[in-house]
């Protein structure tokens, strides 16, 4: 597949005012994500594909002390009512007006942090997506292993989304609700192989394509109103909603998480939801999110799930995305 090539469109310089440390380096690349050809992350560069409304924009980011730099690559045109969004979208996505300070307090005065301190000190929640996007991808977690679920959200990205290519790297783009909104479950579970997830899926985007990201902030319940959305229940609801309003008292807790704070936290293989979610409320009251994520991404960071891309792998990345299966 031949990608659509974005042109440099403008320079954004992003300043990290939230209090406390800040670690560029685990604020865009968290080493438990799954890989998706979204995102490309090198030691000091990070690339990222958004939607801004029916505009496809690759970003590069690095920083330079506490200040992001982010160069904005498109084909179409790029006015400043996008300029605008993707500053308040970048600003939110990687935390930037985040305070840290409080959780590092905390979190300095608990023994079992110690060395996920120690090594993520800095680090800022992450959530490139919209609300549309972390719906999608909470459904593809459901009940499946990671390999299942970068299979089908690579087959997806592959037929459903856009392959860009921008700074000599090639990315996926997602697709918009209104995009997928056609789209039979018929397909989605014959050619997308989502299984059960191809039935949900048309109402998502159709809730979605009616449902501004801005309606949804100012309906205040988020879990309420994604409750609204055909086969979404309670517990994919506060998954959805934990990291759409990025509350760092929440956390998405899944059984794999469940299980990593369990051994940390109560020395025990497993335990209840509420025995984990207990333990880091008292241990981070206000912060349990933010905690919960830092013992998570220390586990997965001496083997991430996706690991950083070395500068001389890009031309085997970009022919594995333009090419895929040669």
């Amino acid at each position: 597949m031949t990608p659509r090539r974005l042109d440099h469109a403008d320079t954004l310089q992003l300043p990290v005012t939230g209090d406390g440390p800040f670690d560029f380096l685990h604020t865009v690349w968290k080493p438990s994500h799954y890989a998706t050809g979204l995102e490309a992350h090198t030691a000091a560069c990070s690339w990222r594909t958004f939607r801004v409304g029916d505009l496809v924009a690759g970003v590069r980011m690095q920083a330079e002390d506490r200040l992001v730099i982010a160069d904005v690559y498109t084909d179409g045109d790029y006015k400043p009512a996008h300029r605008d969004h993707l500053v308040r979208r970048l600003t939110a996505s990687y935390g930037l007006e985040e305070d840290l300070a409080t959780f590092t307090e905390l979190a300095s005065a608990v023994p079992a942090m110690r060395e996920p301190l120690s090594e993520l000190s800095g680090m800022r929640q992450s959530c490139p997506e919209d609300h549309f996007e972390i719906a999608v991808v909470a459904l593809l977690l459901q009940n499946v292993t990671i390999a299942r679920t970068t299979q089908m959200t690579r087959n997806l990205l592959t037929h459903h989304g856009q392959l860009v290519h921008f700074d000599g790297i090639t990315l996926r783009a997602w697709f918009t609700p209104a995009e997928l909104a056609h789209v039979t479950p018929e397909t989605l579970k014959e050619q997308d192989r989502l299984g059960y997830r191809a039935k949900t899926l048309p109402h998502f985007a159709t809730f979605f394509r009616d449902h501004t990201t801005e309606d949804l902030q100012e309906a205040g319940n988020l879990a309420q109103a994604f409750q609204q959305i055909k086969g979404v229940g309670p517990y994919t609801a506060a998954i959805m909603a934990s990291h759409a309003s990025r509350n760092p008292a929440t956390f998405g807790l899944d059984v794999w998480n469940r299980k990593i704070l369990a051994r940390r936290l109560l020395d025990v293989d497993d335990a209840s939801p509420e025995a984990v979610m207990g333990c880091l409320n008292e241990l981070f009251p206000g912060h349990a999110g933010t905690a919960g994520l830092y013992f998570v991404e220390h586990k997965y960071l001496r083997a991430p799930v996706t690991p950083l891309l070395d500068l001389a792998g890009i031309d085997a990345w970009n022919e594995a995305l333009e090419h895929p299966g040669t």
